[in-house]
């Protein structure tokens, strides 16, 4: 015994020395263009935002690309949209712009040279703006489970017998919650195609987030969109490079899809919105304690 004691006492500070610096080269790759860009049913001033990629490393805004052309056609009138004075990068519809469904849009950009050859590009990216069903109400609901507190958004409407595809978003008192894409709700009607909801609990909002917590007298807005198939793979597939993954049992990373052509990459979507409220009730938050 003593004899192997005095092994590892030699042994353990030799392998606590193997250490040595390695440095990982990453290449530069070719520079891309990136495109993030909508449609909606809303009358607003839609955006169109174009930047570039940048090295892995490169600790700095994705930089924006100015003075491109930018047209939006809808198979009947073509919309050009211009760069924003203060918002470099930004395009914008005119403020009485809002999108047709059924209607499918395409959009065009030109007059750039992103990899710097000295020849002009064009991309573009077509998606058809769907119906969605009117929401009849929503409804909160307290719950307490597994030690966390919140509240369910639970929705009342009819889903059309067609294959259908949605994204949900939520509102307190006119501030979206759920302004990022790994924020965002994305659901297939595979479960209740053709029924009525009765309910279904579409949104959390979680007492853990200081934002997300609802105090009597506020307004609670959900937010539905009919989205295309496409665009509902591109948010699962973009959310699972996003979030955290198990080496055992997930895939390998792998380039998400995109709807733009000349090696463009991001995602131009049109989609249908509709909207619901309801006021937070003493009968609700908290579960009720403050009546």
């Amino acid at each position: 015994m003593k004899v192997i004691l005095a092994i590892i006492s030699i042994l353990v500070p030799g392998l606590w020395n193997c250490t040595e610096r390695i440095e990982v080269k990453v290449d530069s790759t070719f520079t891309r263009l990136v495109v993030e860009g909508y449609v909606t049913t809303d009358t607003m001033a839609h955006w169109v935002r174009l930047s570039t990629t940048s090295d892995y490393f490169h600790n700095q805004p994705a930089p924006a690309v100015s003075k491109a052309s930018l047209r939006l056609d809808d198979g009947e009138v073509v919309h050009t949209l211009r760069e924003a004075d203060t918002l470099p990068g930004w395009y914008f519809t005119d403020s009485d712009f809002y999108g047709i469904p059924g209607k499918t849009y395409t959009l065009n950009i030109s007059d750039l040279d992103i990899d710097g050859d000295g020849l002009m590009e064009e991309y573009s990216a077509s998606s058809e703006l769907r119906r969605v069903n009117p929401v009849d109400s929503i409804t909160l609901r307290y719950f307490n489970a597994f030690g966390t507190t919140g509240y369910e958004v639970q929705v009342y409407a009819w889903d059309s017998p067609e294959r259908d595809w949605y994204s949900f978003k939520v509102k307190k008192n006119g501030i979206m919650l759920t302004d990022t894409l790994t924020e965002m709700n994305v659901q297939s009607d595979e479960f209740f195609n053709g029924n009525y909801t009765h309910g279904i609990t579409s949104q959390f909002l979680s007492n853990e987030k200081p934002d997300e917590i609802v105090e009597i007298g506020d307004t609670i807005t959900f937010e539905i969109n009919g989205i295309t198939e496409d665009y509902y793979y591109y948010v699962i597939e973009a959310q699972s490079q996003i979030f955290p993954q198990t080496p055992l049992f997930s895939g390998p990373p792998a380039n998400i899809r995109t709807n733009l052509n000349n090696n463009a990459i991001g995602f131009f979507v049109a989609y249908s919105a509709e909207y619901s409220s309801t006021i937070a009730t003493s009968d609700v938050v908290d579960g009720g304690v403050n009546q």
